[in-house]
């Protein structure tokens, strides 16, 4: 596990890193090296909180929960009022603290996984679903649903449903509150006419290609221009053609200027990412541990499909960022904030099965050694 989660480590700072590489990329022509100073910068506060996050035991969340999601609760109130919350293409996501703007829906995502695992780790085995924790994400949901954010939303919700999979609680509850939730996300998906028409769009881009068809068209002919080697790193041609290539849409500059390589080793990357986040989860000693690893890497997982299956056009396009590697300070410290603590969880895990069992003086009646197990093991 020691080099597992070591692992985990690296292939974040590889995709990291990669990413610096694609955002310099898709922005030299206009910005110069600009947009590569602050990614770099970035990448050096992600590790710096990827290494905080790693040294607090996860135990220890329990107590931090409640203030992270008041925190986290009062920024996205703030992000909706005018003139507090900075409005960019018609959405008031960001809080601009000058150094850098904060979209306070990325650590949202985080919060809400820490609520609903820290409430199951009380819930008895067999219980309902415990229904205030679920409320309260339920707000958070809503905050970040209102400003309009919805890929982030569905993202959090995964993340919530991946705790509750890993829980203890009444499969029925489970799979009567997954298929209610899945009506009601594709209830709110129609409810908006944008997103009607981003789904309408994602049946037939071809169709609209000169209108709301045009950024997947686009991203699909810089695919097929990358063939399978790519045509080398800022050698690609349609970065200045594709909108939002920096961020929500640089998996298309990974397959123009790496190739159908490139596209496979960022695929295979996130693939170990979830073995190895699922593998930390099984083997987590307590239900909160379980949970809270299981949750985390449900949302890198699901965030990174639903990207890359944007991009691809096999899935409709949800106007999120690939984790590690798409433009965003926020984005990347919340997905090194949640490597960092999967990190400790599996730290945890492995100090708890390595603590030995202390003997005992004291024979049960049929002779036998009622040996009590470390107590380390059972807090770990």
């Amino acid at each position: 596990m020691t080099s597992l989660r070591a692992n985990m480590f690296f292939v974040a700072l590889g995709l990291s890193l990669l990413g610096m590489v694609m955002v310099y990329s898709a922005t030299y022509r206009g910005y110069g090296a600009e947009y590569l100073a602050i990614r770099g910068g970035h990448v050096a506060l992600g590790v710096l909180v990827f290494l905080a996050a790693s040294r607090v035991r996860y135990t220890a969340w329990r107590r931090f929960a409640p203030w992270v999601y008041l925190g986290v609760a009062a920024m996205l109130i703030l992000v909706l009022i005018p003139g507090v919350g900075q409005e960019i293409g018609g959405a008031r996501r960001w809080l601009d603290f000058g150094f850098m703007n904060l979209q306070p829906a990325e650590f949202a995502k985080i919060a809400a996984v820490l609520t609903i695992s820290c409430a199951l780790a009380r819930v008895p085995p067999g219980s309902g679903l415990p229904v205030r924790p679920l409320a309260a994400v339920g707000v958070l949901f809503i905050l970040v649903l209102v400003e309009p954010d919805f890929g982030t939303s569905v993202v959090l919700l995964a993340g919530v449903a991946g705790a509750l999979w890993a829980s203890e609680v009444r499969t029925r509850d489970l799979v009567l509150c997954g298929a209610g939730g899945f009506v009601a996300l594709f209830l709110v998906m129609l409810v908006e006419p944008y997103r009607r028409q981003r789904f309408m769009t994602f049946l037939d881009p071809w169709s609209v290609a000169d209108g709301s068809g045009y950024q997947v068209v686009q991203s699909m002919v810089a695919i097929k221009a990358g063939d399978f080697f790519g045509s080398g790193a800022g050698g690609g041609g349609q970065a200045p053609v594709v909108p939002e290539i920096q961020t929500d849409m640089i998996f298309a500059l990974i397959g123009e200027e790496l190739g159908l390589a490139g596209m496979m080793v960022v695929i295979g990357c996130f693939a170990f990412l979830a073995v190895a986040g699922f593998r930390i989860s099984l083997h987590a000693p307590t239900v909160m541990g379980r949970c809270l690893a299981a949750g985390l890497t449900t949302m890198i997982c699901v965030q990174a499909v639903f990207n890359m299956g944007a991009v691809m056009v096999v899935l409709p396009l949800a106007g999120i960022t690939l984790p590690f590697i798409s433009y965003g300070g926020s984005s990347l410290i919340a997905c090194f904030a949640m490597v960092g603590i999967l990190y400790r969880i599996s730290e945890d895990s492995e100090r708890a099965r390595e603590a030995k069992p202390r003997r005992s003086t004291h024979n049960d009646s049929r002779g036998r050694d009622r040996g009590t197990r470390d107590p380390r093991a059972l807090r770990g």
